[in-house]
């Protein structure tokens, strides 16, 4: 049994973990601490990319629409974006791209600026992700000193990637541009290092100290089997990525061997 191997691997991990795991094909799933709310990191990215495509579907944007990367826009951390030039034209696709394939943190708050936070946690609410708000934009550190941070859980994120894949909040194309997107995430190193190279997984990360957490569709064969995988209060977060590894490869092995 799936939930056998994921216990045991739970048993001797320290810190504080949710884990949601489905199969969308034939309905197979283990889930642990999955409403727990946990710090959401890059994750919420994920929230502001539905945003941007719901309103492209409405008819409100034009992905392809340019905006200036002005100096003011750049903050630290992750992304390319704070290396550029002021001026430089991207488009609102470029924009949601940089965010999910490099975590880009300029790209995201720009897009929060055109979104309006509000507006993405509004769509949040009006989905029923009833843990996950965004009460921040990345590296404000202002901000996260009066308590504002942004959080979500694994049954929430578990039904955004399950809306994905066979949903209708977007339409299809839109749901297709936004796996292709995670489909090309540069930050490997957890659920997908143990996989078979040729796996094509859509996924998401996010860190912070003590924090590691990826989440995405794994798909084995026929199936798609949503993964989510949420740590915090970790000693090192070494262990964290590494119960990312073996979640990662006990779910592939065990739906690719057949064991439902």
């Amino acid at each position: 049994m799936l939930e056998n191997q994921l216990q045991s691997v739970l048993h001797s991990f320290q810190g504080t973990c949710g884990i949601a795991v489905q199969n969308l094909k034939t309905g197979d799933q283990f889930s642990h601490n999955e409403t727990a709310v946990f710090p959401a990191a890059s994750l919420i990215k994920l929230f502001i990319l539905l945003e941007l495509f719901r309103r492209h579907d409405e008819g409100q944007f034009d992905l392809n629409t340019e905006i200036a990367l002005c100096d003011q826009d750049k903050v630290g951390g992750f992304g390319i974006l704070k290396e550029m030039h002021e001026g430089l034209k991207l488009t609102y696709r470029d924009l949601a791209v940089l965010m999910i394939v490099l975590s880009d943190n300029v790209a995201t708050n720009m897009l929060i600026d055109i979104l309006g936070m509000s507006q993405i946690n509004a769509v949040i609410q009006q989905q029923g992700f009833s843990q996950t708000c965004l009460q921040r934009k990345m590296m404000d550190a202002e901000a996260k000193s009066r308590g504002l941070d942004n959080f979500t859980s694994p049954m929430d994120v578990l039904h955004l990637l399950h809306d994905l894949e066979s949903g209708t909040f977007l339409t299809l194309n839109s749901r297709k541009q936004f796996i292709d997107i995670l489909t090309r995430q540069q930050c490997n190193n957890k659920l997908p290092a143990l996989l078979p190279p040729d796996t094509r997984i859509a996924h998401k990360t996010g860190d912070l100290p003590q924090v590691e957490h990826d989440v995405g569709i794994i798909y084995i064969g026929e199936d798609p089997v949503v993964t989510v995988v949420m740590t915090k209060d970790l000693s090192s977060n070494s262990d964290g990525i590494l119960l990312n590894n073996v979640v990662g490869s006990k779910v592939y092995n065990y739906f690719a061997n057949g064991r439902f």
